[in-house]
């Protein structure tokens, strides 16, 4: 399978410092839904799972969106991001490199390092959500 279309739900959302596991950036329970359309556009939406319950204005640790387009070559997809909630990432693309496991799909980020100089990397496994 290599067509991601559709819609999908965050399973687990995870992170990597220099290749080692380093917490979950919206909490082990984070919440999310990512959606391919056919026409080339997608939008994402991943919140931490007490969000509603907060009493203060979102931020990128509890709350974030983005959409746009996107498009497939091999193992790699592209998000071409047209609005955010990041105002940084308007404009940019962002990589994610795919693995596919039965109705389970892993975006992995490509690597980031920090001025500290640690690489960071962000796992986030989806999976379909079951027929209504």
């Amino acid at each position: 399978m290599s067509d991601p279309t559709g819609t999908w739900l965050l399973h687990r959302w995870h992170a990597l410092k220099n290749d080692r596991p380093d917490g979950y950036p919206m909490g082990a329970d984070a919440l999310g839904q990512i959606i391919y359309a056919a026409n080339d556009h997608m939008c994402a939406f991943l919140m931490r799972a007490d969000f509603a319950a907060s009493d203060g204005p979102a931020s990128v640790d509890s709350c974030l969106s983005y959409g746009g387009g996107w498009r497939v070559e091999a193992d790699v997809i592209t998000h071409s991001v047209r609005f955010s909630s990041l105002p940084h990432w308007i404009g940019r693309p962002l990589i994610r490199h795919m693995r596919w496991h039965g109705d389970t799909l892993t975006l992995r980020t490509e690597p980031e390092r920090s001025r500290a100089g640690n690489v960071y990397v962000h796992e986030l496994i989806w999976r379909r959500p079951a027929p209504a």
